[in-house]
């Protein structure tokens, strides 16, 4: 049995187990809801397309293609060391390199480089750089001319400048000393012409730049040039007088007195020496004569005389050994040998003895010459410390003339230095990726552009449409229903036609409902399904009501009545809807009024009005009091009768209505709920007001085809 219970969204509606609709995805992510939206909202589906296709229309008349050239530029921080010194020197790869080549970006997008490439490319005079007059420019204009706030008109060199600015772009490459520049225009040639441009002008602005920085410091250093050689000159002639004054001689160096006790010294020191060796001689002389061997001393030993007169000595030493040996010592040879030895004996001894004199007097002679040099030495000292005092500030007046000398000539040097290097470029930058012009557009093609604005006008409509739809909040197909609810509609019927669904349909043929259309299929469905579910009910007493739709209900209530009667069945419909909209259909009166038959207790066929189709009617009362409408169910189980529907009035609206709702003797409980017009806030409201009643089931009204 279909059941509604209590639950988070209102009611449980049971004609399957809550398993079987796990998982089900919200309606707005099923396509066949999304296409049938877009059927209810065609319109705010295709205005938002329409919109945007305007826009893309428009922006493409108002915004021309732009074509981007671009080249590469190498900023080589370090330069060429073309001279020794250069005005600057080079920096090695560090952060400061790269500081200095952000620096270099800046240069490169500076007024100053872009001025120049105004002027040189005529930009002032080009309409693409001057701005061409748009609609909402000339509006401003006439509004501005109205009001008399009209402006001066713009310098077009500045106006060319502003709009140059704002198509130049750079950046430096990462990890790299490399600037990228790119230029924008309307044209792909002049993108690049204008690349090269600037590229160009901030090269030879950089050179100038370098040029002009080392003429100034030239011109800065000759400036000095004249002031150093009068300061040079005064420092060399304050030296010199007093030079002058104090008699000072000497070498830039060193004094001549100086200079003499230099030499004073180093000849006392080899007197002093000569002297030494020579009394060191004489004392071995001395002890030669005194009677020490001879052959330790140079002067005698390497003495010629001696040495010729030794090698006599030992010829007669020989002869007088031979005469000895042979003839024996009374020989006169061998005594005349021995007085030739004797004297030769006496001769060395003698010219030992004046080795020994001479030797003597040179030591007097170098005792002598040391004293002298002594003595002198002791008067230039003398002499030396009395110019002590002006030599020292002889000193300092020299070295103030070597430092003014130093500054002059290395001012000298520079100064013609930087004059060569004025003629010198020693920058190592250079393009190393000249401008060319671009292939492509910047941005998406037309076409793109305007398949873009489709899809985001599709996009905005399909959005705009669901969310008018989540707004509007009426049912629109059963699967939303469905999907509200948590669990299947009992069934859905498509929408009446219209001989159906007109006030005359009760009073038509009863064939008329025998048609095999889909609608009339559908409510015999309905009517069947009914059946199987409450099997054994006589009469089958089938309530008809609603949340917000009072002529969907009434169709039904209508429908299910016909239907039954075309298939010959016993069929009551009761109008209990306080509207009484069957009964104003009818426009007929019963023999009996509902109200006298519930308080006569009369049989029910006094109170029914029989149509020509063949159905019976039990109209509404006009004061049917409340006590009375307790019996009515009574009435109607006891009609006799196969079906009973009852029409009755929208939940909670009456009395009579919520009375027959809560008589559990009355099987089949019916919420007509319509595709069309129903709103989810008041079917909500009315299963609330129903609670947890077991008989309700939903039929789903003016539902789609296929549902």
């Amino acid at each position: 049995m279909t059941m509604v219970e209590n639950v988070r969204n209102g009611l449980l509606i049971g004609a399957s187990s809550r398993g079987d609709e796990e998982g089900r995805e919200p309606w707005f992510l099923d396509p066949r809801e999304i296409l049938r939206s877009v059927r209810q909202r065609w319109l705010t589906v295709l205005l938002p397309v329409l919109l945007f296709l305007a826009a893309a229309a428009a922006w493409t008349t108002f915004n021309p293609p732009q074509f981007t050239a671009s080249t590469q530029i190498l900023i080589d921080p370090r330069g060429l060391q073309v001279v020794k010194d250069g005005l600057t020197t080079p920096d090695p790869a560090s952060d400061a390199s790269l500081l200095l080549v952000d620096s270099q970006l800046r240069v490169l997008t500076s007024d100053d480089v872009l001025g120049r490439v105004v002027d040189r490319f005529d930009l002032a005079s080009d309409p693409e750089f001057l701005g061409r007059d748009s609609l909402l420019g000339a509006i401003r204009a006439e509004i501005q001319r109205l009001t008399g706030r009209t402006e001066p008109p713009a310098d077009p060199r500045l106006k060319a400048l502003r709009a140059l600015r704002d198509r130049v772009g750079a950046r430096r490459l990462e990890r790299s000393f490399v600037l990228e520049l790119g230029v924008t225009s309307e044209d792909r040639d002049k993108a690049a012409r204008l690349a090269r441009g600037v590229a160009e002008t901030y090269l030879a602005r950089d050179a100038a730049t370098r040029s002009d920085t080392t003429r100034k410091a030239g011109e800065a250093i000759e400036g000095r040039l004249a002031e150093l050689r009068d300061a040079l000159r005064k420092a060399e002639d304050k030296a010199q007088a007093f030079r002058a004054k104090h008699n000072i001689v000497g070498t830039r160096a060193q004094l001549v007195s100086e200079q003499q006790l230099t030499q004073l010294s180093d000849q006392l020191g080899a007197a002093r020496a000569k002297a030494l060796d020579a009394g060191a001689r004489l004392r071995q002389i001395d002890g030669v004569l005194a009677g020490g061997p001879s052959d330790s001393v140079n002067e005698i030993v390497q003495n010629p005389t001696i040495v010729a007169l030794r090698g006599q000595l030992a010829a007669a030493e020989r002869l007088r050994a031979d005469a000895e040996e042979t003839l024996g010592r009374r020989h006169p040879t061998y005594q005349a040998a021995l007085i030739q030895e004797k004297s030769l004996r006496d001769t060395i001894a003698a010219e030992t003895r004046r080795i020994a004199a001479a030797s003597r007097n040179d030591y007097q002679a170098a005792l002598a010459s040391a004293r002298t040099l002594a003595d002198t030495l002791e008067r230039r000292k003398a002499d030396a410390l009395k110019v002590g005092n002006e030599f020292v500030q002889l000193r300092e007046l020299e070295r103030q003339v070597e430092a003014n000398r130093t500054i002059y000539e290395s001012f000298l040097v520079r100064a013609r230095e930087l004059q060569e290097q004025q003629r010198l470029d020693t920058s190592a930058s250079r393009i190393i990726s000249p401008a060319t012009p671009p292939e492509k557009r910047i941005g998406p093609p037309t076409a793109v552009v305007f398949a873009a604005a489709l899809v985001a006008g599709l996009g905005v409509g399909l959005v705009g449409s669901l969310a008018l739809e989540l707004l509007a909040g009426r049912v629109r197909s059963r699967r939303r229903l469905e999907g509200h609810l948590g669990r299947p509609a009992l069934d859905a019927v498509p929408r009446a036609p219209r001989a159906l669904a007109a006030p005359a349909a009760l009073h038509a043929d009863i064939g008329s409902a025998r048609g095999d259309g889909r609608y009339e299929v559908a409510i015999a469905r309905l009517r069947h399904r009914l059946g199987a579910a409450l099997p054994g009910q006589a009469p089958l007493v089938v309530l008809v009501s609603a949340a917000d739709d009072r002529a969907g209900k009434s169709l039904l209530a209508r429908s299910l009545a016909l239907s039954a009667a075309a298939d010959r069945e016993r069929v009551i419909l009761v109008d209990a809807d306080p509207k009484g909209t069957l009964t104003r259909d009818l426009a007929a009166t019963p023999h009996r009024d509902l109200a006298a038959t519930l308080r006569d207790r009369t049989p029910l066929a006094d109170a029914l009005v029989t149509l020509s189709s063949g159905l019976k009617v039990l109209p509404r009362a006009d004061d049917l009091p409340r006590g009375l409408a307790a019996h009515l169910p009574d009435l109607l189980l006891g009609s006799g009768a196969d079906l009973v529907v009852v029409d009755l009035g929208l939940v909670g609206s009456d009395v009579v209505t919520e009375r027959l709702i809560a008589d559990d003797r009355l099987p089949a409980l019916l919420l007509a709920v319509s595709a069309r017009r129903s709103r989810f806030s008041a079917i909500d409201r009315a299963l609330r007001g129903l609670g947890a009643n077991r008989r309700l089931r939903v039929v789903v009204t003016d539902a789609q085809v296929g549902e």
